[in-house]
């Protein structure tokens, strides 16, 4: 029965799926796509492939990995992986840190939890460099990839992932689409993935406002974000002679930067709404921290909200809650 025009979109095999599938496989340079609804649901099926080809279940995390911290350990008591850390938490990936026995290494573009950190493209290419003489799967967790080009001289998607085995990619974060994400790879591993979509109940029997929603921002959001990249430059260029407070990466790699505080979330959280209440500006729902006690981040990411907010605003709102703590 139709309904709405969307009566081929039951379980994701729709025109709309299939368009945004291919248009996403195609933006990153691979053969094939698939939507699932969670990026958590994605990684997970990529690490079980890896394991499966590897015959065994050891894959490698760097220590902010959102399989580490914002999934109940789901890697390890869902789908039997295995997790050894590379680096440090304020590192990015070096080409030293691959281990060729593992079944497979998940590096994310850019890291949220440092700051939104990126490797150098010179270290980069010599991780898949190395990658691909020990025949180690590289899988990207690329759910902000979208804003990692400026910071790359402006090469495609396409050449950034290129090397990699696989990636994934949000649809709502940086992009703002209700929900989603997208997995990409090559045709077989794509087949693979189906399998898994279906047996850990990613087959969504209506998608279609989730895929419709991302088809309909997707080229929107590419477009605006060299401007969201430069807006969020200027904003810790503001906050350059604020004591009691240090912003990771002092010169942004994309359009998100924390501000690093030395007090708990718990004073974090006073001292920012006391700032709002002052000055009428809201700088953020939650505060990091895992580094240790403390020590918190506030998470500062520039989409359209926050390009719209003027630069003395944001800095007499962070000045205000930096005098507070």
């Amino acid at each position: 029965m139709e309904q709405n025009g969307f009566d081929k979109e039951l379980f994701t095999s729709g025109d709309a799926a299939n368009l945004l599938q291919q248009k996403i496989a195609e933006l990153f340079g691979k053969e094939a796509a698939l939507w699932f609804p969670t990026g958590t649901m994605a990684q997970a099926v990529a690490g079980r492939i890896y394991a499966e080809h590897a015959g065994h279940n050891t894959i490698q995390l760097h220590p902010t990995s959102h399989l580490l911290l914002h999934e109940a350990d789901g890697y390890e008591r869902a789908h039997s992986l295995q997790a050894e850390i590379y680096s440090d938490w304020t590192s990015t990936v070096s080409h030293e840190q691959l281990n060729p026995a593992a079944a497979g290494i998940f590096i994310e573009l850019p890291q949220r939890h440092n700051g939104s950190l990126l490797p150098t493209w010179e270290e980069l290419n010599a991780v898949k460099k190395k990658a691909r003489e020990c025949n180690l799967p590289l899988h990207m967790d690329g759910a902000r990839i979208w804003a990692c080009r400026d910071y790359y001289q402006n090469r495609s998607y396409a050449e950034i992932a290129e090397g990699f085995s696989s990636i994934y990619v949000s649809l709502y974060k940086d992009i703002g689409a209700i929900g989603g994400a997208v997995l990409i790879g090559d045709k077989d591993f794509i087949k693979e993935a189906e399998i898994w979509q279906h047996r850990l109940g990613g087959l969504m029997i209506e998608p279609w406002p989730m895929i419709c929603d991302a088809l309909r921002l997707l080229d929107t959001r590419l477009q605006q974000m060299p401007e969201f990249i430069q807006h969020a430059k200027a904003m810790v260029t503001a906050l350059q002679d604020i004591p009691n407070l240090k912003i990771s990466p002092n010169e942004p790699h994309t359009n998100m930067f924390h501000i690093d505080l030395p007090c708990s979330a718990e004073n974090a959280e006073v001292a920012r709404d006391k700032a709002a209440t002052e000055t009428g500006v809201w700088l953020g729902n939650r505060f990091w921290e895992y580094e240790g006690p403390n020590k918190c981040s506030l998470e500062i990411t520039v989409g359209e909200k926050a390009l719209a907010l003027e630069i003395d605003a944001f800095k007499k709102a962070v000045t205000t809650m930096a005098t507070a703590l």
